[in-house]
């Protein structure tokens, strides 16, 4: 026992709040997967991870903003980039109380549009119904579109808190791309041995399928898809298309050309209309279309087609699935069945649910859902491609405002008011990321109109092809928070410094005259 008082006192502390943690720690593992005890745990482990969290809290975020993970022990089960874009900005607001010289980047043109859109969905939610989470035992539910309304619009600010660092810019790139890599995960979950299949407490699985179910080719693999994806995404941010299909990097190529395939496992049609989009604009903003690779470009594309008609229906099913977009093909009729059934029933979704819209301008539905939302939502249910209500309009995904379609989620719960703040969203977004395109260091032309490129596809797609007006919200305020945080601001022309011409009194009569230099 020592005889040093402070020495002493110290100890009695530490025993007073160590023994009484380690007994509460021994009573809570009894039931281990209580969200009590793992929530319990979560601060815990918050508390010892707080200075890792505070001092590296902007790449964790730029990490966590594409990641397929879930904080599976917190209740409602939220994605990871929501928890780590709260944490990062209340961090970031601390930092800027403290220190008069952490400012954030100020964009006047895309916080009044992030406003209007906050004020529209308070007051909606207020008038319709509140916000409720099911998940909490409240009896109104609905509430997790609103916290990703919100959420999004925070994720704009934690990322313009900061100045991404001139000589970090290609981590943090690869940060913002890559980090949606390990969704490959969630098709792995029938092949997993114990104790690994608990990964997927992190990446939730796709399907519940077996093993012995499972064909490649003929089962879906949308998570692969999407990791491939993200890589073809990342190389086009980090090359251009310019620098994928240069002739002295084969490899770059042909590893960009199986990204692009494997894309296809998961059958989804949007994958290559996305790519042919992308690819249209990046060879007009790249320049392409002023150089020889014009040529390049369409002998590869006729090859490509001559190829794809006469063997287009020996390809595996998920290929052909998502080749059924292109109707010269000739392809097996199960596929294109299955895919203009899944296109059917949102045709008779949206023509049943347009009619309505009217209503709804000026206050929108909202996003609650009531008790007896959820029996009408049982008795239009949604499976197997097809539905079994008569009017399409009450089937689960309607009342639930997953229409697909990106006015009808834009005009249902908000009305013409949420209609103006996503137009507006949309415009600020554009004009920030072609600003920067144009005038941006030159370091940062490839990944400036990457950015830009999946701007107007995002645009494009919304209003066409697929959109959710509370997901879109985050995709917006994420391209343009990354491309400020960026570039450090919008950026301008560069202006050059006038030239002086310095007068020059004439010599006298009879003096010298200055010899020419």
């Amino acid at each position: 026992m020592t005889n040093n008082p402070a020495a002493a006192i110290r100890l009695l502390i530490t025993y007073a709040i160590c023994i009484p943690l380690a007994m509460l720690v021994g009573y809570l593992l009894c039931n281990p997967l209580d969200f009590g005890t793992l929530g319990f745990f979560g601060l815990i482990t918050l508390l010892l991870l707080s200075p890792i969290v505070i001092k590296y809290h902007y790449p964790l975020l730029i990490l966590a903003m594409s990641a397929p993970v879930f904080c599976f022990f917190l209740k409602g089960n939220p994605p990871l980039w929501q928890v780590a874009t709260m944490l990062s900005l209340g961090v970031a607001i601390i930092d800027r109380t403290l220190n008069n010289d952490k400012r954030f980047i100020s964009v006047p043109l895309m916080t009044w549009p992030l406003l209007f859109l906050l004020g529209i969905t308070i007051m909606t939610a207020e008038l319709t119904g509140g916000i409720g989470l099911k998940a909490l035992g409240t009896e109104v539910a609905g509430g997790k579109k609103y916290i990703s309304i919100f959420v999004g619009v925070a994720m704009y600010f934690a990322l313009v808190s900061q100045r991404i660092p001139k000589a970090k810019r290609n981590l943090f790139v690869a940060f913002y791309f890559l980090s949606g890599v390990p969704q490959f995960a969630s098709d792995l979950f029938p092949f997993l041995p114990s104790p690994l299949n608990y990964i997927n407490l992190l990446i939730p699985p796709s399907s519940s399928g077996d093993a012995d179910n499972f064909s490649l080719g003929s089962t879906r693999m949308g998570a692969f898809a999407a990791s491939a994806s993200v890589v073809a995404n990342f190389m086009l941010a980090k090359y251009g298309l310019k620098g994928i299909i240069r002739a002295d990097r084969p490899l770059r190529f042909l590893t960009f050309f199986g990204m692009l395939v494997l894309t296809l496992l998961g059958g989804f049609r949007i994958v290559l209309i996305s790519y042919m989009m992308t690819f249209f604009f990046l060879f007009f903003l790249e320049g392409l279309y002023r150089t020889r690779m014009v040529l390049v470009f369409i002998i590869g594309g006729a090859l490509g087609m001559a190829l794809l008609l006469p063997f287009a229906h020996k390809l595996p099913y998920t290929f052909q699935r998502a080749l059924s977009v292109i109707p010269m093909l000739r392809l097996d009729s199960d596929a294109v069945v299955d895919a203009d059934s899944s296109k059917r029933w949102r045709e008779e979704m949206w023509a049943d649910t347009w009619p309505k819209v009217p209503q709804y301008l000026l206050l929108g539905k909202g996003y609650a859902l009531t008790a007896e939302d959820f029996s009408m939502m049982g008795d239009g249910t949604f499976s197997g491609g097809t539905t079994v209500a008569m009017d399409k309009s009450m089937t689960s995904l309607a009342i639930s405002m997953d229409y697909h379609n990106g006015p009808l989620s834009t005009l249902m719960p908000f009305g013409i008011w949420g209609g103006i703040a996503m137009i507006w969203l949309m415009g600020a977004t554009l004009y920030i990321l072609y600003r920067n395109y144009r005038y941006g260091d030159a370091e940062l032309k490839t990944v400036n109109t990457f950015l830009l490129v999946l701007g107007l596809q995002s645009i494009i797609g919304f209003f066409f092809i697929f959109g959710a007006y509370s997901d879109a919200i985050g995709g917006y305020t994420k391209l343009a928070g990354f491309s400020i945080a960026l570039n450090w601001a919008i950026c301008g022309p560069k202006t050059q410094a006038p030239v002086v011409h310095r007068f020059k009194p004439k010599p006298a009569p009879g003096q010298p005259q200055p010899l020419p230099v």
